[in-house]
């Protein structure tokens, strides 16, 4: 390989480095807006706890419905959930059993 070669070479991967970084970087700040989730009585009690509320869904036995306005990406074991008023509560996956998107 030439040094213009290897210096075109170089530039590329440092391009989509910077791009995969930045694909990271948005997915790890970026706030997705819920219409509602579906919870276990785990996450309503962390919810009430919180003091929000977690209505008891008359279609789906055993859960809980709930409304939040934003949530964290899918990245981590635990989802950050943003009410209009109020403090965020912060449940684990597992106990979130269906998110439904705004959109």
């Amino acid at each position: 390989m030439s040094r213009l070669d290897k210096w075109v070479a170089g530039t590329l991967t440092a391009g989509i480095a910077a791009i995969l970084l930045g694909v990271l970087a948005t997915a790890v700040f970026t706030r997705i807006p819920v219409a509602h989730i579906y919870v276990n009585a785990a996450g309503a009690r962390a919810i009430i706890i919180g003091g929000h509320q977690a209505v008891a869904a008359p279609d789906w036995p055993g859960t809980y419905l709930v409304t939040p306005r934003f949530a964290d990406t899918a990245f981590w074991p635990s989802a950050t959930l943003d009410f209009k008023s109020g403090a965020p509560v912060t449940l684990p996956r597992k106990d979130i059993v269906l998110w439904v998107y705004r959109g």
